[in-house]
């Protein structure tokens, strides 16, 4: 038993410090020992020779890192001056293993810049990996390459091979694009999606049972992974397309006993912000620190009239050699509005224009008080990092292709990239970035309306809910044909199992030729070549309706059918019930003779809302009569019921006055019988 207060202070510190020194010995790492011994031979000024069993260590200023440190002696912690069993082993190398100077990967990068009319801008960033090859049923044992990750994700790798998914897509979207002055949306729509989150997937498994566990897993997965409510995707609204989303090529099926499973799913409205930026970015081999990924910040990004990130997941195989990878493609699309977008860089709090500033049509009357403002001013100088506050970060310098800029304009731009305080230009207006400067791009016009023309939209579908007076509610959809040539048009539509459809009330509404304005006389069967439809179930499945429909050259067809919206109970109203319930975009598909995809506008359907009121008055009123009752029932079983003169007998004898009077008797006589004493 040792007595520590009877050792003087300072020895009693130097006990403690001993001892938790030792204790350390056998914590610490021999890594950590390692670092403390090469710090401590990095900082000596002279050579000195350790021996231990005859083997001689010569340490000197310049340590080599590469020489192995085997520390045997707990004591080179306590005393790095008394160093007494350091053994120095020769490194050795696999004479296998080959090291390449330039190593690139399956990583690709391009920015695509196309102005718009009206001053508009769209920037279009484009990525896609590839990951090592494997072969399917071989597992990473007999495969060396099979578990092996280079640049592709690691995460959306497991969610490949643990559920079977041959392809994975999934959009967010919101903003609102002008089809009428911009023309197409970007890759003829096929790679944007309505307002809000869409997701599908093919995925492999034995039964549709076993698909809906996987997809259930997949959606929850993403959910955590891109910061969404895709948790919240469930039977009563994953749809089955049978058309719509169906792969144009073979897809491969790795066991021939399993079957391919389309399924689908949208969450209407769902809002889109930085949080579903950075794990796109985070997906990247660049991180957003290099290339052309250094230009997306979410603020710059999701303040912008429409916007769209899309990620699409395939796996592909060689038929001759059997063997797969897994393709990624991302693509963020962003429009702005440039002098609303410059200025608010420049001024973040609005101010009013100076009077110097005022343009002001010379036409009208003007002066120091009224002016008539001009539209915006087609001449235009701006830079990149004047729209996304900063500039391009060199290339990604980890793939065989450089990062690229491509701007789409006109002859009457000027179209330049600066590189330390130079500037450069290209006939094509194609820069590749080649190092790890930092890079902008200039852009000058004169007449910013003109603009590379884009392909018109070959078919406008819009869709609105209409009331009428016997208690039904119907769904109109108007199909606009400008083109000069009959479109097949493939129209796939989600809705929730609350709107009770009638698909026999299905009729061509109208029917109008738009040059000439003279009305055709159409049956439903005239216009529909197939139809599919599965009834909602309620709480279990949605209503879905799918549908292929020519539309004539210059022409408009109107379809309409009826619906009864069905009650909810109380607790599967939202928060804001009053708002309505937002009903997911329809996906059209035009067939041919050119390929294009759009989605309509979501909808905004207001069912009968209970008033939430009455459950507090109902509970404030029960409680009420539930406290009388009780109040009068207790009176009754506790108190009983005397004449006056009875209960004055009582309280005589029993009440406050009473027993005051006994304690103060008892009191007297005690202290009166001490007192005699």
């Amino acid at each position: 038993m040792v007595i520590i207060s009877n050792i003087p202070h300072s020895s009693s510190i130097k006990v403690i410090l001993l001892c938790f020194i030792f204790i350390l010995g056998f914590l610490v790492p021999i890594s950590y020992a390692d670092e403390l011994v090469e710090t401590h031979i990095q900082n000596k000024e002279v050579e000195d020779v350790v021996k231990n069993n005859d083997v001689k260590y010569e340490s000197k200023t310049s340590f080599d890192p590469s020489s192995e440190i085997d520390v045997t002696d707990t004591s080179i912690l306590t005393s790095l001056d008394n160093i007494e069993s350091v053994k120095s082993t020769e490194q050795v190398w696999d004479t296998n293993i080959k090291t390449k100077d330039n190593l690139y990967y399956e990583f690709d990068e391009s920015l695509k810049i196309t102005p718009l009319k009206s001053n508009f801008l769209l920037s279009s960033f484009n990525f896609e990996i590839n990951s090592t090859k494997y072969e399917p049923g071989v597992s990473s044992n007999g495969f060396d390459e099979y578990s092996h990750y280079t640049v592709f994700p690691k995460s959306i790798n497991r969610i490949i091979r643990q559920n079977s998914v041959r392809e994975l897509h999934i959009r967010f979207t919101r903003g609102f694009w002008d089809a009428d002055s911009w023309g197409r949306i970007p890759y003829d729509g096929f790679k944007a999606g309505g307002s809000g989150v869409e997701l599908w997937s093919v995925i492999e498994a034995s039964s549709k049972k076993v698909a809906y566990k996987k997809w259930k897993y997949v959606a929850n997965t993403l959910s955590g992974m891109f910061c969404t409510s895709l948790n919240f995707v469930d039977a009563s609204k994953t749809t089955y397309p049978y058309k719509s989303f169906i792969p144009d090529y073979d897809v491969p099926l790795f066991d021939g006993k399993n079957q391919l499973f389309v399924m689908r799913a949208a969450l209407a409205n769902e809002n889109v912000c930085t949080e579903n930026l950075t794990p796109l970015l985070k997906l990247l081999p660049t991180k957003s620190r290099s290339g052309i990924s250094t230009l997306l910040d979410g603020h710059k990004v999701f303040d912008s009239y429409w916007h769209s990130l899309s990620i699409d997941v395939k796996t592909i195989c060689e038929e001759e050699s059997l063997v797969c990878y897994d393709n990624l493609k991302a693509n963020v699309g962003v429009v702005m509005h440039v002098p609303n977008t410059i200025q608010r860089n420049r001024n973040p709090i609005p101010k009013p224009v100076t009077g110097e500033g005022l343009r002001c049509d010379t036409s009208k009357y003007h002066d120091a008080y009224e002016c008539f403002p001009l539209p915006d001013n087609f001449e235009t100088i701006f830079l990149l990092s004047d729209l996304f506050g900063k500039k391009l970060q060199g290339s990604n310098l980890i793939s065989n292709n450089p990062s690229s800029v491509c701007v789409e304009a006109s002859k009457d731009w000027k179209i330049l990239i600066e590189s330390n305080g130079e500037f450069f230009g290209t006939q094509s207006n194609c820069f590749d970035l080649t190092n790890n400067d930092k890079n902008d791009i200039y852009f000058e016009t004169k007449n910013s309306s003109s603009i590379v023309r884009r392909d018109n939209v070959p078919l406008f579908v819009s869709r609105s809910i209409m009331s009428n007076s016997i208690g039904r509610d119907g769904l109109r959809t108007v199909f606009r044909n400008p083109t000069n040539s009959a479109k097949s048009v493939l129209y796939f539509e989600s809705l929730p199992w609350f709107m009770k459809i009638y698909l026999s009330t299905l009729i061509v509404e109208q029917a109008i030729d738009t040059t000439t304005g003279m009305k055709f006389d159409f049956d439903i069967k005239d216009v529909l070549s197939t139809l599919k439809y599965a009834a909602a179930s309620d709480r279990k499945r949605p209503n879905q309706i799918e549908y292929e429909i020519t539309i004539p050259p210059h022409s408009t067809i109107i379809l309409s059918y009826q619906f009864e919206k069905n009650l909810l109970k109380y607790s599967e109203y939202p928060p804001d019930a009053n708002h309505g319930f937002e009903i997911e975009s329809a996906v059209v598909t035009v067939k041919g003779p050119t390929k294009y995809q759009s989605r309509t506008s979501t909808l905004l359907l207001v069912l009968p809302t209970p008033d939430f009121s009455m459950p507090y008055n109902v509970i404030i009123l029960t409680s009420t009569i539930m406290g009388l009752i009780f109040g009068t029932v207790f009176n009754l079983l506790v108190k009983r019921v005397l004449t006056l003169e009875d209960a004055e007998r009582i309280r005589a004898v029993s009440g406050p006055k009473y027993k005051l009077k006994k304690l103060k008797e008892r009191l007297l006589s005690r202290f009166g019988t001490n007192k005699n004493a």
